[in-house]
């Protein structure tokens, strides 16, 4: 298969993979949005978004660390196996350190200890999710296996939470229909890998220490990512209550943006090993004038009529929520640049450090400008929206500057 219907291939699975993860899903939470109250749906959105951190301590970039190694040393079973089993044996090691840290948090704080079992089912479902083995697939160009394993896992989700969840009183069955749907997912995804002929041995604790001392940078760099999408929900949670309106149309509109930033997902997850093999920045160039402008009408019609996507999406009660919408979008226009000025284009050049350090720089600008909102008692749901929508515009600078200073190590062809 050449290479041009190869990324095309898994593009096309990627796109799949995203319509499961979140579209099918936003066939979910408009369903939980008018099925629960507004406070309720804020504790689940709360959860998720606070759990996410969790899931990227598990996870520790290896989807972005290991997935090079796999793509460059993909014919040499031995190796394969050797990497594998070192991830997955770390995985296990993070999991229980999460669970150490989630335990010592929700004794410390009682808007956590007060929603434990929501909140704790929630973590069960984050490990789950994260002892998925997508580095693998991600390495051998097999976007395939991936996309059908997820398109299983959510349609399970769904189904179940559709049928068993009524009101608020059933909100405890919503993430356990998740931990349902993605053990599903797990099983089969490792059944796959296995027939594929790897095999897990027994942890080399060396291997182990090494693979964590390696992917160090893209654990921050990941970390970075989800307390920066957490901390606004966070420090909403400590002003107000993780069960707020407040939270619930933050979880609301989040869900939407969410939704279509992961649209850009698929292409730069399918163009990464090819560019770190190929170093082909004529395609990049590509995605980036004609992605944009696509990328920019699709903001601009979002922004324009954003009353009427949160009624359709949400429901009546959050018709309203469209002017709190318009302000996350500014984030959502910039993530396009953000995304693809990143590791597509500085991890081929050998520059992925700039990539993992703006995230870091970034997230210390947001709690920063949180905790100061906090301590002053000034904490609105709309500062804190244009708090986070500074994200990106600071990651587009930081990476975007990076590349135009490196930009001679772009082999010429």
């Amino acid at each position: 298969m050449n290479t041009n219907r190869r990324i095309a291939k898994n593009t096309f699975f990627l796109y799949i993979l995203t319509l499961s993860n979140y579209f099918l899903g936003l066939l979910l939470y408009p369903f939980l949005s008018r099925v629960l109250s507004v406070e309720k749906f804020g504790l689940i959105g709360f959860s998720m978004s606070f759990i996410l951190i969790f899931q990227m301590i598990v996870e520790y970039g290896f989807n972005i660390s290991t997935t090079a190694d796999i793509s460059k040393l993909r014919l040499n079973t031995k190796k394969v196996n050797e990497i594998v089993t070192s991830v997955i044996w770390s995985k296990i090691l993070l999991s229980g350190i999460s669970i150490f840290i989630f335990a010592f948090i929700s004794l410390l704080l009682p808007m956590i200890g007060n929603n434990i079992l929501i909140v704790g089912l929630f973590l069960i479902d984050s490990i789950i999710k994260a002892m998925l083995p997508d580095f693998y697939f991600r390495g051998i160009e097999e976007m395939k296996t991936i996309t059908i394993r997820a398109v299983i896992a959510k349609f399970l989700c769904i189904l179940l939470a559709i049928i068993f969840v009524h009101s608020d009183k059933q909100i405890v069955l919503i993430p356990i229909s998740f931990i349902i749907g993605d053990s599903m997912a797990l099983i089969i995804t490792f059944i796959m890998m296995f027939k594929n002929g790897v095999r897990i041995s027994k942890p080399n604790f060396s291997e182990i220490c090494k693979m964590l001392r390696e992917g160090f940078l893209f654990f921050i760099s990941r970390l970075s990512v989800s307390i920066n999408n957490s901390v606004g929900s966070f420090f909403l949670g400590l002003s107000f209550s993780p069960a707020s309106v407040e939270l619930g149309i933050l979880a609301g509109i989040t869900k939407i943006t969410t939704a279509g930033e992961m649209m850009l997902t698929p292409i730069s997850d399918s163009i990464y090993p090819h560019m770190v093999k190929e170093k082909d920045y004529k395609l990049l160039k590509k995605i980036f004038i004609y992605g944009g402008i696509v990328w920019l009408v699709g903001c601009s019609i979002v922004f324009l009529g954003a009353n009427t996507v949160c009624s359709i999406i949400l429901g009546a009660k959050y018709s309203s929520a469209g002017d709190y919408l318009r302000i996350l979008m500014v984030n959502s226009f910039f993530a396009f640049f953000s995304i693809f000025l990143g590791y597509p284009s500085l991890s081929p050049i050998g520059k992925a450090n700039y990539a993992n350090a703006a995230i870091p720089v970034a997230t210390i600008i947001n709690v920063l400008a949180c905790l100061m909102l906090w301590i002053f008692n000034a904490i609105t749901l709309v500062r804190i929206l244009v708090i986070m929508s500074l994200m990106n515009i600071i990651l587009v600078i930081i990476r975007g500057s990076a590349f135009y200073k490196y930009r001679y190590l772009i082999p010429k062809k």
